[in-house]
């Protein structure tokens, strides 16, 4: 980060680029094993993640026109990533939030809400509206404490299914002030 005494004074968040895919791709493996591989690396887990974050998925990811990675960085370091889906109906919304990932090293910092601050501007100009809906792991307090001071709630459960085995979500919305 910067050496000011704002952590943030460095921080640039901007669209990716498909030559950002590898960082991202690093920085998504990092989280996702950090946050829900907490009993160790089962063969499901590497094959999910290996998947889901691999430098094709994510170039596909960047390249596809209804969605929007966003990336944040300073300098030449990635800090955090978000990616919008802007036709994924919830309800009477339109965008998901799709992924916010911030690296634990850089929590705390305000990265998560710049990146979710532009993500509700991306949507307002993409769908009309700054509501957004996600679904967040329902065993993942800190990442639900994050949602809930940014203004959304939750308004229903959903299951991810990995490896045949279903984990639940929580759905959540922010809806315009």
């Amino acid at each position: 980060m910067s050496s000011t005494s704002d952590p943030s004074a460095g921080l640039r968040i901007r669209p990716a680029k498909p030559r950002d895919a590898t960082r991202i791709a690093a920085l998504g493996i990092q989280v996702w094993l950090h946050t829900y591989a907490t009993s160790g690396v089962s063969g499901v887990v590497a094959d999910y993640v290996l998947q889901e974050f691999s430098e094709g998925r994510l170039v596909e990811k960047i390249a596809d026109p209804l969605r929007l990675v966003l990336i944040a960085e300073d300098a030449d370091h990635l800090l955090g990533y978000a990616v919008l889906h802007f036709a994924a109906p919830q309800a009477d919304l339109r965008t998901e939030l799709e992924t916010l990932y911030v690296q634990a090293h850089s929590l705390g910092q305000g990265i998560g809400h710049a990146l979710l601050a532009e993500a509700r501007s991306a949507a307002a100009r993409g769908n009309g509206s700054s509501a957004i809906w996600l679904t967040v792991n329902a065993r993942n307090a800190r990442a639900i404490a994050f949602y809930q001071r940014q203004g959304f709630s939750e308004i229903g459960e959903t299951d991810f299914m990995l490896g045949g085995t279903p984990h639940r979500n929580l759905l959540m919305v922010v809806r315009p002030d």
